[in-house]
């Protein structure tokens, strides 16, 4: 490479990551004015790439030709420093430092596409766990419903309402709906206290002043309808009521707990 080739070289390196000195710049629009076809392309070569570096968009990475030019712009300039001692240098310390801005800058775009990818998937799997929780509160909505409608088709169907009682819960409400013969019911419940950990809520069917367990039951949201499916109630009686005690963790053969509903047949 021949000595104004050189120099055309390492001010054309220089000029598109904008580390030339004034003077520099000068000489190299100079040169450019009368530089050959051969120069005019590597011109252009090294412009494009500089540019690709310049404009990249957060989540893209550099192309492998843009690296690669870069270092031969360098090698090149290296190569022509050993073979010809008289070469004009232009300070490659300032080029170093531009082209290691470009890429750190690149880096540090990386980093937030990678921040920002990861805070969005965050989000999706947060949006679709809250869509799963709707999709199964309509199912058991769905569910609950088919069960209701079950038990209304059957011939025998007794309706018993539930009031609170005045000093435990006195805006409580509760409701059974019994299928006699097919031994299902659904309780409703609303405004009794939620549980503690280690109690639950149990449903007595008195007959004849006997209370036969119907099963046990926890409320977490006291401000709702709580709707519970119980089964292995068949009965022919015509008379009775039902009756709601809290009781300790799992139930107990006999109430024991203050009654918070309570409805005859």
């Amino acid at each position: 490479m021949n000595h104004k080739n050189t120099k055309f070289t390492e001010l054309c390196a220089g000029h598109v990551l904008n580390a030339l000195s004034e003077s520099e710049e000068r000489e190299f629009q100079q040169l450019l004015a009368q530089a050959d076809e051969e120069q005019l392309l590597l011109y252009n070569e090294m412009k494009t790439a500089a540019a690709e570096m310049a404009t990249l968009q957060s989540g893209e990475t550099p192309s492998p030709s843009v690296k690669q030019k870069i270092m031969e712009i360098v090698y090149a300039s290296s190569e022509s420093e050993s073979a010809n001692a008289t070469v004009h240098k232009m300070n490659w310390y300032r080029l170093a430092v531009a082209a290691s801005i470009l890429f750190i800058l690149t880096s540090i775009g990386l980093v937030m596409y990678s921040t920002n990818l990861w805070e969005e998937v965050q989000n999706k799997e947060a949006m679709i766990s809250q869509q799963q929780t709707i999709i199964e509160r309509l199912e058991t909505e769905v569910q609950r419903k088919e069960e209701l409608l079950t038990i209304l088709e059957a011939r025998d169907v007794d309706l018993v309402m539930m009031d609170g009682l005045a000093n435990i819960s006195p805006n409580g409400y509760g409701k059974v709906v019994w299928d006699k013969e097919g031994g299902n019911a659904l309780l409703q419940v609303a405004n009794i206290p939620s549980v503690p950990i280690d109690k639950d809520y149990q449903l007595w069917f008195i007959v004849n002043g006997q209370p036969i367990s119907a099963g046990v039951f926890a409320v977490d949201d006291s401000g709702s309808d709580n709707f519970f499916k119980i089964e292995q109630l068949q009965s022919s009686a015509t008379e009775g009521a039902f009756a709601i005690t809290m009781e300790p963790k799992g139930g107990v053969p006999q109430p024991t707990g203050d009654v918070y509903l309570l409805g005859n047949m």
